[in-house]
């Protein structure tokens, strides 16, 4: 996204991104996260480094303010931010600030859109990105454009990241351009009652009423951070995650051990594998190997407001 705003000939202010918290300056994670964030910009930006601004609760947002007045920038561009930007901040922008939701707006407003979209079945209907002006209220302003995902992109967690990065790409490049040139004004979006895309805190379970290739798709997309369970003997047991069976009571620590998890699904038996920490890093290593840089075709753009 930062590249193809780059390549047209915009300019990149500064990029606000997550900070340590109060008491953990020193941790290794954050340590780690700073040592990535050079080549990451280094990789797509070559040496046109934008300023870094960190930026964690408790959230001083007059602070952060007066740092993106300084920089007398004309549009605010979001993504992944859990909290509510406020306003006073949007209002330093003449252009005012743009979010970019995974999900065609207003269906699943929220901060899991893809999650939710997976495990309700819908990521073919309602999965893909919109651009909207960014309001007081989430994920609920004006709609400039959104890209909808091909059935293609939905086969696991990295596809639907490229294809995601791709889109938001294409939106940044294309549509807020005109929208700060006063060519795309929007579309308000419908009211009514719409999922609002958030996980719950119960397990995840999985059964009989289950295809096969929907319980496939959550454990490659959804299973890396939601746990999906199948019930064993009324328990939950995760899928696709190291099973722990632990020895006859002799005082011994319990220990990892290959297993098989069958049921039944709607279309047939399923067998899942759970597998240890050295299969987990030697499928990362597979697919890291294997992994091609293949040319998408474009997805087209559907525009609101245009002049065009």
């Amino acid at each position: 996204m930062l590249a193809a705003w780059v390549e047209k000939g915009h300019r990149i202010a500064a990029v606000v991104v997550p900070g340590p918290r109060s008491g953990k300056q020193s941790s290794f994670s954050t340590w780690r996260r700073r040592r990535r964030r050079g080549p990451i910009l280094r990789r797509y930006l070559s040496h046109r480094h934008p300023a870094l601004i960190e930026f964690a609760p408790p959230y001083d947002w007059a602070e952060l303010g007066r740092q993106l007045a300084a920089l007398e920038a004309d549009l605010l561009i979001c993504f992944g931010f859990r909290g509510l930007i406020p306003q006073t901040v949007l209002t330093v922008f003449p252009k005012g600030g743009l979010n970019l939701h995974p999900a065609l707006l207003p269906h699943y407003r929220g901060p899991h859109p893809i999650h939710r979209l997976v495990i309700d079945g819908n990521h073919e209907i309602h999965g893909g990105v919109t651009l909207h002006k960014m309001t007081p209220a989430f994920d609920q302003g004006d709609i400039l454009a959104q890209i909808a995902l091909s059935p293609e992109d939905w086969h696991s967690a990295a596809t639907v990241s490229a294809a995601t990065a791709s889109a938001m790409a294409r939106l940044v490049a294309d549509a807020a351009p005109e929208h700060c040139r006063g060519k795309l004004t929007g579309m308000p979006q419908p009211s009514g009652e719409y999922v609002w895309a958030q996980l719950e805190r119960s397990p995840l379970i999985v059964g009989g009423d289950s295809s096969s290739a929907h319980v496939a798709r959550l454990c490659r997309i959804v299973g890396p951070s939601v746990a999906v369970n199948v019930l064993v003997d009324g328990k939950p047991v995760r899928l696709a995650q190291p099973v722990l069976r632990p020895r006859p009571v002799t005082g011994k620590a319990s220990m990892h051990r290959w297993g098989l998890v069958a049921f039944d699904c709607a279309d047939g038996r399923v067998v899942h594998l759970a597998y240890n920490r050295l299969t987990r890093l030697l499928m990362r290593l597979q697919r890291k190997l294997g992994s091609v840089s293949q040319r998408r075709p474009a997805l087209p753009i559907r525009k609101f407001g245009s002049e065009d």
